[in-house]
């Protein structure tokens, strides 16, 4: 929503440049100075406004993705989302954060993928249960009002050391 409402205004400044681009005041008591204008010198300058216009846009939307992740990454940081050891049930404290994550996402349209982690001899039951756990998750936030459209899950079974398996990360992907 904020994304939209950024580059709609930014559309609508680049217009109103091209437009007073084009304008001369008639009110001047002196001969109008001849200029010759091709076609594609407007294009040009249109070309221009719009590169510009898309660069601002391109800056504005991972601005937001930015802020959305760090509001993400601080709520995590606090409570992390977290599991009962073998289990995809989300811990006690888990609903604090993803109400945190939930409102973080509602203020904008950008889509996000959990990760999920399990260990386990067997990789099959490892991943089965990654996933579940992901799946978990995206159910939290889609019960606190996030369009489950805008979620991807990744389970990941056995993942390298230092990987806290018991709880989950969150990654702005954009819109």
């Amino acid at each position: 929503m904020m994304r939209k409402t950024i580059v709609t205004g930014i559309a609508v400044a680049a217009v109103a440049v091209a437009g007073a681009a084009g304008c001369t005041d008639d009110s001047s008591d002196q001969a109008p100075i001849a200029t010759t204008t091709t076609s594609a010198s407007m294009s040009e300058r249109m070309e221009g406004a719009m590169s510009s216009v898309q660069a601002t846009a391109s800056s504005a939307v991972n601005t937001a993705r930015e802020a959305t992740q760090n509001a993400i990454n601080s709520a995590i940081a606090a409570v992390p989302i977290g599991f009962e050891s073998g289990s995809a049930e989300l811990n006690a404290v888990s609903d604090v954060t993803i109400k945190a994550v939930a409102a973080a996402l509602k203020a904008s349209d950008n889509k996000v993928e959990i990760t999920a982690y399990a260990v386990n001899s067997d990789e099959a039951a490892a991943e089965a249960l990654a996933e579940q756990r992901a799946n978990a998750v995206a159910d939290a936030l889609a019960a606190q009002g996030v369009d489950k459209g805008r979620i991807s899950v990744d389970g990941t079974a056995n993942p390298s050391d230092g990987v806290n398996v018991d709880q989950a990360d969150i990654t702005v992907e954009g819109s």
